[in-house]
């Protein structure tokens, strides 16, 4: 199995997703037209692309089956990262789709009516 810097590819290609999704948004968010409907494009992207590696199978069955003949114990060591970056990206999703949900509710109000016509009393 190849590590990088001690984490597996499919954590670093959720990192790197992630943080291209993050900056991706971050540079549309100020975007005017229909551009700025494309941040939750790429929201919904990096969350399909999380969903696809977190359920996608390691191991076809017969490499399960085959890896069964040897009576084994398989511990997870790495259950506990796993979870703390599960619980972060849920975290973040929850924050990022409020934002968003704020900011299309975000109030657009009329410039104030200057007249030419002064009075004078």
């Amino acid at each position: 199995m190849a590590l990088v810097a001690g984490m597996g590819v499919g954590v670093l290609l959720l990192l790197i997703f992630w943080t291209l999704g993050i900056v991706g948004c971050v540079a549309l968010s100020r975007a005017e037209g229909p551009l700025k409907n494309a941040v939750v494009g790429i929201f919904l992207l990096v969350v399909i692309l999380t969903l696809a590696l977190i359920f996608w199978p390691r191991k076809t069955k017969e490499e399960e089956l085959a890896g069964s003949t040897a009576k084994k114990i398989e511990v997870d060591e790495l259950i506990i990262p796993k979870t703390v970056l599960f619980v972060f990206l849920c975290i973040f999703a929850a924050v990022a789709f409020v934002f968003l949900v704020l900011h299309w509710m975000e109030a657009v109000y009329s410039p104030a009516l200057t007249s030419r016509k002064t009075y004078t009393f």
